[in-house]
């Protein structure tokens, strides 16, 4: 036998572990990319089914820093999976906002405040993300990646962007309100509010920031809906409220869902939300369009 065909087996066998590895490794990736893509759309609990999901579009927004033939700075970035957290820094791949600060409303060139608007309507921003899903939220998860602290309002809408079905009304109810706060760090952050609970399931949410006491822009990078397909049972807030969560140190003063805090929302709800559809309650009914006119 020629020295040169055992040679040829040795190295033939090699080759053949290293396709099984290969070939292990690569089931073992798809196994956790398909396992996170399963976490990332949906977690299922015994009584109710729990779905959790990043937003699928923006539909609309006031401003972004980017151009419209670009992605970077643009709050087309919000849509999907986490680009950049939880890293912090700035980074092009997040959504980010025209203005920061006040200096541009201290400008000449600065626009003249609307004379009908409510003095404690705080809001310069916004976007409108829709999620694959309609549920009765039960959190909002607001992924913050640099500057944070703008986002000062979280509503939810009854309509249906993807139903073929105009509605027959809609609603916008806010889920969370907070008037603008300063936040001394930089860092990224998972910000978590104690939203109410609502008696319609939606699959379109609104954030409005507010940037005027930050240094500089704000930088979001996703944002995660938690929700259930049927109507919750409870009705209070806090019942909302996961009890092991109580033992960690920082629980209040990162998500804001501490005792005192429920206690001066709770106080403070009627004198701050005002009616449930928040400022459109306040416009004529078109009946009284047609009369004005």
């Amino acid at each position: 036998m020629s020295p040169v065909f055992p040679m040829l087996t040795v190295l033939t066998m090699f080759y053949y572990i290293c396709l099984r590895r290969r070939a292990r490794t690569a089931t073992r990736g798809e196994m956790m990319n398909s396992r996170r893509t399963i976490e990332s759309n949906s977690r299922t609990s015994p009584l109710n089914a729990e779905v959790v999901q990043y937003a699928k579009e923006v539909v609309d927004f006031s401003s972004h820093y980017g151009s419209e033939n670009s992605m970077s700075y643009t709050m087309w970035n919000l849509a999907g999976v986490p680009n950049v957290f939880p890293s912090s820094g700035d980074f092009t791949q997040t959504a980010v906002f025209r203005t920061y600060g006040t200096w541009w409303d201290q400008c000449p060139s600065a626009s003249l405040p609307f004379k009908r608007t409510p003095p404690n309507f705080q809001s310069q921003d916004y976007v409108e993300l829709t999620f694959e899903q309609q549920v009765y939220p039960t959190a909002v998860h607001v992924l913050e990646t640099y500057h944070p602290g703008a986002v000062i309002r979280i509503l939810a809408c009854s309509a249906n962007p993807y139903s073929p079905i105009p509605p027959a009304e809609v609603r916008w109810e806010i889920l969370w309100s907070e008037r603008p706060a300063k936040v001394n760090a930089s860092q990224a952050r998972q910000f978590k509010p104690c939203i109410k609970q609502i008696n319609f399931p939606t699959n379109l949410i609104r954030l409005e920031v507010n940037s005027s006491l930050l240094e500089y822009y704000t930088e979001l990078d996703a944002v995660v809906l938690h929700g259930t397909k049927d109507k919750p049972v409870l009705s209070l807030k806090t019942s909302l409220i996961d009890m092991n969560d109580l033992e960690d140190d920082d629980y209040e003063e990162k998500d804001g869902c501490g005792m005192d805090s429920l206690n001066k929302k709770f106080s403070s709800t009627a004198l701050r939300e005002g009616p449930n559809n928040g400022y459109f309650d306040k416009l004529p009914y078109e009946g009284d369009w047609e009369r004005i006119g």
